[in-house]
């Protein structure tokens, strides 16, 4: 491990993700969610800080998983990954809706946050990560993992309208918030955190 300076540190303890919202995500945040009650309240619930032996811990974990570009890029495209079950449930343009109206939410957050990503942290650290999945979709900050609270959220969804099948929909959230840790796209601290905000909205659902 490389001794870090205080100029470096205090470097290292402020970096953001980017210091601008884009213009398309800034779009986003301001998207309105009829699908939603009003006045959700998300939990806040700060991220380990860039420098805290959490965040290295967990940059070293991720570096110990073998890549599966496979795994990651399947389980990329949120709609398309439950799609089979959606439609058998006629509940498709529904869930798409869902999922277009969750990312105000999600992008609010993560820009509240605004935590680099794994890959930005470990460059600093000099921690290989072994390769990590570029995907288009990880172009935001890193807290919370949109993946997991979409992928969380949906499951709970069909397992609400289909009980008796909720195991299948649960573990396909599962492999959906799972997959961005195997990308090394996430932190495991962003999935979790993307779980309970997917309780979150999941009780907000009008």
């Amino acid at each position: 491990e490389k001794m870090i300076k205080l100029k470096e540190l205090i470097e290292l303890k402020s970096m953001v993700y980017s210091e601008e919202i884009k213009p398309k995500h800034k779009k986003k945040m301001n998207r309105s969610t009829p699908s939603f009650h009003e006045g959700i309240i998300l939990p806040k619930i700060q991220p380990p800080d860039n420098d805290s032996r959490i965040t290295v811990s967990e940059l070293n974990e991720l570096s110990k998983i073998e890549e599966n570009d496979e795994f990651a890029e399947a389980m990329d495209d949120v709609t398309k990954t439950f799609k089979p079950y959606t439609e058998k449930l006629g509940l498709y343009e529904y869930v798409e809706k869902v999922l277009k109206e969750s990312v105000k939410y999600i992008m609010e957050l993560k820009y509240h946050y605004n935590r680099p990503r794994p890959y930005q942290v470990a460059e600093f650290l000099n921690i290989d990560l072994n390769g990590s999945t570029m995907l288009d979709s990880m172009k935001t900050p890193s807290y919370p993992s949109g993946h997991a609270v979409q992928g969380y959220l949906i499951g709970e969804i069909l397992s609400k309208h289909d009980p008796q099948n909720s195991h299948v929909y649960h573990q396909l959230g599962e492999d959906i918030a799972h997959s961005r840790i195997i990308a090394k796209a996430h932190y495991p601290s962003d999935k979790k955190y993307g779980k309970i905000i997917s309780r979150v909205l999941f009780k907000g659902l009008k």
